[in-house]
């Protein structure tokens, strides 16, 4: 007679992020984008909650509940990044796991939830089984995964080259936020293939952040002045009722002296960062009251220090 074997829950919260600015800088033979960016991870955030216990069939079994399971399991990135790390851990593969995503997190908005959700399963899985997996090698799983997993694998606000994988964080980087989802998405693939997209944008060379970064204004004046979303352009372009709802937006919010106004990744979400709470408040009541924005969705939240 065999015994049930003992259940363990895991869970933590899954962040999103905005992207300060990003810039192409080139294109690799196997078609992937070289970029530059600053990514930060915010305040708003999935739950995300594994429910592991071993077994003696030889097998992964994973199932899911929650947010998630309207995705085909083939394409959800928390079943995938299950997969790569039981792959990499050699623990041989007699579990079974159970994936609960809760998406506050919109989707299709640049704000990095699949990726940061794939992220954490890689996280948890990787504390509970004590750590197996060298840094590299995970991170190296997760960038198969998706571009932006690596940075989500750390918690710091970061200066991100290469195509996702050349991290290095940056300390200091504050604000608060509205972030505005408008109803509509913007697909990744054709705006990245747009002939329109920017691919020689000029190197920003992570020594100007040194001084710039001792006070955050500095540090978002100077993003404002010198720095852009590529793909923003690309987006307003391609889908005029995103570049209406950006110019509602920034007028919503420009009375209240934000220190930057941007769309975040490919979109389609748009967010502004401000100095002090009062400011944002004062924002997120004007998009509130904005007749043209009742149909998408704002969110408050701040850049996670």
């Amino acid at each position: 007679m065999h015994t049930a074997q003992p259940t363990t829950t895991l869970s933590a919260l899954s962040p999103g992020k905005i992207n300060l600015f990003l810039h192409i800088t080139g294109r690799r033979a196997d078609g992937y984008h070289l970029l530059q960016s600053i990514f930060c991870p915010i305040t708003l955030a999935d739950e995300v909650s594994l429910s592991l216990r071993p077994t003696e069939n030889g097998q992964l079994n994973i199932e899911r509940e929650g947010d998630l399971v309207h995705l085909p399991a083939e394409t959800d990135l928390t079943v995938r990044a299950c997969k790569a790390f039981y792959a990499q851990a050699g623990l041989g593969q007699s579990h079974a796991v159970r994936i609960q995503v809760k998406k506050n997190i919109p989707e299709q908005a640049g704000l990095g939830g699949g990726s940061s959700n794939a992220a954490t399963v890689l996280r948890l899985l990787q504390h509970h089984h004590g750590n197996p997996v060298s840094d590299e090698k995970l991170a190296e799983a997760g960038l198969q995964l998706g571009a932006d997993v690596p940075f989500f694998l750390q918690n710091n606000s970061a200066f991100v080259e290469g195509i996702g994988e050349i991290i290095t964080p940056i300390s200091g980087v504050s604000g608060h936020l509205i972030v505005y989802k408008p109803p509509l998405s913007c697909p990744t693939p054709k705006i990245f293939s747009d002939p329109q997209l920017t691919r020689n944008s000029s190197d920003v060379k992570i020594a100007v952040f040194d001084s710039a970064r001792r006070m955050n204004s500095e540090l978002m004046a100077f993003l404002k002045a010198n720095t852009q979303n590529a793909l923003q352009a690309v987006v307003s372009s391609n889908i005029p009722d995103w570049e209406h709802q950006f110019g509602v937006f920034e007028s919503c919010v420009a009375r209240f002296n934000p220190q930057l106004i941007r769309m975040s990744g490919s979109g389609s979400a748009m967010f502004a960062v401000f100095a002090s709470p009062s400011q944002l408040s004062s924002a997120v009541a004007a998009v509130a009251d904005a007749p043209e924005l009742k149909a998408g969705k704002w969110f408050e939240c701040k850049i996670m220090a």
